[in-house]
């Protein structure tokens, strides 16, 4: 038997046999920049496709000193255009500024890390709570009641004046 017979057997095996799918995932978009109050507290949508894995979706976060949720999301192999709102915390621990780094997703298929993807994260702290009331935009002005005080200084004033000039010229 020759060496050529095994090898063509193993091509036949390879082209006749069919291809595993490659599990695949994706995540849009892809970076975030957000704006966050010091104490407060704002929401992004991310949204990803899951072909072929089936799991759980572990959402993390590298270099940001922030808190966020949720941290898992599960996953069925198919999944398009998945919605995911993740919500950052503020720290007021923290200076107001910029902080850059990234939100990881990692996904686990069977206790396996099946794949994992890093989306970078622009937050810009911001320092003052600005807060807007929309049931009552503007108080009414109180109503101030009348110091009639120097008209009644000035009266007086004018009334000894002409008393003087009045006896002065007597």
């Amino acid at each position: 038997m020759s060496k050529r017979i095994p090898f063509l057997f193993f091509i036949i095996l390879i082209v006749l046999m069919p291809l595993p799918r490659a599990r695949a995932l994706g995540i849009g978009p892809k970076s975030l920049d957000l704006d966050l109050q010091i104490d407060g507290f704002n929401s992004t949508t991310v949204y990803f496709n899951s072909d072929g894995v089936t799991g759980e979706l572990i959402i993390g976060k590298e270099d940001l000193p922030f808190r966020m949720e949720p941290s898992r999301v599960n996953m069925t192999s198919g999944d398009v255009s998945v919605p995911v709102e993740i919500t950052f915390y503020g720290n007021e621990t923290l200076e107001p500024g910029i902080y850059e780094g990234k939100v990881t997703f990692i996904a686990y298929s069977g206790g396996f890390v099946a794949v994992g993807i890093k989306i970078r994260a622009k937050i810009n702290l911001l320092s003052e709570v600005v807060e807007i009331q929309e049931d009552n935009p503007e108080p009414e002005p109180e109503s101030q009641e009348m110091d009639y005080t120097p008209y009644l200084m000035g009266v007086a004033a004018v009334a000894v004046l002409a008393s003087i000039v009045w006896w002065s010229e007597r």
